[in-house]
């Protein structure tokens, strides 16, 4: 407790003697312009006027008329003059030093459109619709521009959007406009929390962009083609999955391919290739690996600050050179900007914005005809404006960053990714995560998704999104680290763990078993020879968790994109290098109890061909560059370090480890989805079974 309100409580009556004992919460929340409500928890609340306090978001006071206080754990303030419902208010009890936010909770859960969000073009073709949804601005203008580059172009034109009753703005323009570049200004109020042009004079960009220039440029009118053909033979059941998580930089960045095509969708699928071995790699390695789902790390446009900032510190750095950062901020792409576009970095060099997508689909049409199906990683509980310290005026910071995010009283972010969404309580954050999870299944051929903490994402949304897609969908995800808003967390209707899990989770006591805890490498598990994991592992072989009724309610795994990689933990040198050894039969033991175990599997890609971080430091160190610091968090967390993720395709060759490691886990795949193997694979395990 701060120090001035334990004086109170102790200075309080014998009333009180047992509730300094108590946790104390104070919370208000507007209802009306004449009512405010709040609970006081933990102390009796005052019941007289003059023990409260109500100010506007620049400090002003405001008279109070009457205190109401409830019977229940609700009373009642009556300012004595109308409030904005919307605008910013604290209440405030000074004897108890006590002061809370006036949330805007109860009116922002009733505000919802169906409209349809973002530029649309009418089928047509003669208008093109544009909506954002801005609840508190009190103006939003449209700038349609011909190009994309020229930050002191003028605009062709300049619209100012009407606001409907449900808080969306919106603009009609007669004519197609495919290919037409747009952003927005967005006005409003100078209360706190607000980042509205009068204060920050900034254009943003659409949240609902189909292609956007980059993270931080301008959206582009986009009219998208049919989606491509489903998976031959139908998505495979819970119980069947073996899912490759793979990331496309990572898989492409050393084939042999052309320039234009490194790193990129089209390089993704190319066919034919071979390294100077003669081994296939690439896209024909992967299909021949025989797993039947590609898990795509994210593919949503995500936060690349710009090369010329990058380059001006990491250019000449012999570190960034050594680690291939010295052209581009590379990343994994865990920040999210734009979750209707696909990323522009990853279309061929030599294509215009937008190809993206068309690329994409081609990407799923390949595997598509190959009978492997396709997931992406979403990433929406938390967004890229938020990242590495800086704070972005990119789209929903500007657009309502108290209505989009979960906020302190302060008005200010929270969460330690640098902002959390805010899906409960708001009904337009929800209809956001819902629409983005539609339009990659219906416009864009995806067979399901992982999604990235979505512990954080409220229980209610990820039911409501299950309910609303596919039900023969592909779809876990990661249970742990909770919202970062207590009340969030103390709600059971909103917050979850493994046991109430609305979606199949990621089953880490099953990866601890098999292999040892991600945080402590030294740890190698039933695999690395640790007889103390053999009843872990027995119980992971079964699935029989009190948590997983069903095998389905969770997805076993070894190692993923995150911590140390497989090959390095089971390295035979101190440092932890698996490209100086790897300890082969604790690999295969590892592999052998993963593709054995009851249920869906992932693999981490890569990890059967002993792919390594051995390049990367272990120490964590940061960076100062243009907008605050960049990290760098060593061997277990290479995120923004390029080298040691790539896949060391030459490295395939006869008789070499790669080659006998990829061969050992080749034939697992095939044993557990063959006739054979389907006794692994069964959604509902009979006692007794294993």
């Amino acid at each position: 407790l701060a120090a001035p309100l334990l004086l109170a409580l102790l200075a309080a009556p014998a009333a009180h003697a047992q509730e300094d004992e108590l946790e104390i919460r104070f919370r208000a929340g507007i209802h009306g312009p004449t009512e405010v409500r709040f609970t006081l928890e933990g102390l009796t609340p005052p019941g007289e006027v003059a023990a409260y306090r109500l100010t506007d978001g620049h400090g002003r006071e405001i008279e109070i008329a009457d205190v109401r206080i409830g019977s229940g754990s609700e009373s009642f303030v009556v300012p004595a003059r109308q409030l904005d419902p919307l605008g910013v208010h604290y209440l405030e009890v000074p004897s108890l030093d006590l002061r809370a936010l006036v949330r805007r909770d109860p009116l922002f859960r009733t505000m919802y459109s169906a409209k349809p969000l973002g530029a649309v073009i009418a089928e047509d073709g003669r208008e093109t619709s544009f909506r954002v949804f801005s609840p508190r601005a009190e103006a939003v203008r449209l700038y349609l521009y011909e190009g994309r580059d020229d930050r002191t172009e003028a605009a062709l034109q300049t619209i100012e959007m009407t606001r409907d009753a449900d808080g969306v703005w919106e603009a009609v323009v007669p004519g197609d406009l495919h290919g037409t570049w747009y952003d927005f200004t967005v006005h409003g109020p100078k209360d706190p929390g607000n980042w509205f042009y009068e204060t920050h004079p900034v254009h943003v960009s659409d949240p609902y962009a189909l292609v956007n220039d980059d993270a931080l440029g301008r959206s582009m009118v986009w009219r998208d083609g049919p989606p491509p053909p489903p998976v031959e033979g139908g998505r495979p059941a819970m119980e069947d999955v073996v899912a490759y998580e793979v990331h496309v930089q990572d898989f492409t960045d050393l084939l042999p391919l052309p320039e234009s095509e490194a790193g990129t969708l089209p390089g993704f699928v190319r066919g034919g290739l071979v390294n100077e071995h003669g081994e296939p790699i690439g896209f024909d390695y992967l299909v021949d690996l025989g797993v039947n789902v590609v898990h795509l790390m994210p593919v949503q446009e995500y936060l690349h600050y710009p090369d010329d900032e990058w380059q001006a510190v990491f250019a000449e750095d012999p570190f960034a050179r050594q680690m291939a950062i010295d052209r581009e901020n590379y990343q994994w792409g865990y920040r999210t900007t734009h979750a209707f576009a696909v990323e522009s970095r990853f279309r061929s060099r030599d294509s215009e914005p937008g190809a993206e997508r068309d690329q994409f689909r081609q990407l799923v049409k390949a595997f598509h005809e190959r009978g492997i199906s396709v997931i992406i990683d979403v990433v929406p509980n938390h967004t890229g404006e938020n990242m590495d310290g800086r704070h972005l005026l990119l789209n929903f910071n500007v657009l309502d960053q108290p209505y989009y995010f979960r906020t302190d009283d302060d008005l200010a972010h929270i969460g330690p990714f640098g902002n959390e969404v805010k899906s409960e309580d708001r009904p337009m954050v929800r209809r956001w995560i819902i629409d983005q999870l539609r339009h990659w299944v219906e416009d864009l051929g995806v067979d399901g998704f992982r999604i990235d903490l979505a512990g954080q994402i409220d229980k209610q949304t990820l039911i409501a999104a299950r309910e609303a897609l596919p039900a023969d969908l592909i779809i876990y995800g990661e249970p742990w680290i909770a919202p970062s808003d207590p009340d969030v967390r103390a709600n059971p209707e909103w917050s979850w763990y493994k046991a109430d899990a609305p979606i199949t989770f990621f089953q880490d006591d099953a990866r601890n078993a098999f292999k040892g805890s991600p945080f402590d490498v030294a740890d190698r598990g039933w695999a690395g020879g640790n007889g103390y994991s053999r009843d872990g592992a027995m119980q992971a072989l079964e699935n029989a968790y009190a948590e997983e009724p069903l095998s389905t309610n969770g997805i076993s795994y070894l190692d993923i994109h995150d911590n140390w990689a497989l090959a390095d933990r089971y390295a035979t040198n101190e440092d932890y290098n698996g490209l100086l050894g790897v300890d082969m039969a604790a690999m295969r033991i590892a592999a052998g109890l993963l593709f054995t175990s009851m249920g869906p599997v992932v693999i981490n890609g890569g990890t059967e061909m002993l792919r390594s971080k051995g390049l990367a430091p272990h120490e964590e160190f940061e960076v100062e560059v243009a907008g605050g610091p960049i990290q760098f968090k060593g061997r277990d967390d290479t995120y923004n370090l390029r080298a040691p993720n790539r896949y060391l395709w030459e490295s395939l060759a006869p008789g070499s480890d790669q080659v006998l490691m990829r061969d050992w886990w080749r034939g697992l795949i095939s044993l557990r989805l063959s006739e054979h193997g389907s006794v692994f694979r069964i959604a509902d395990v009979p006692e007794g079974h294993y």
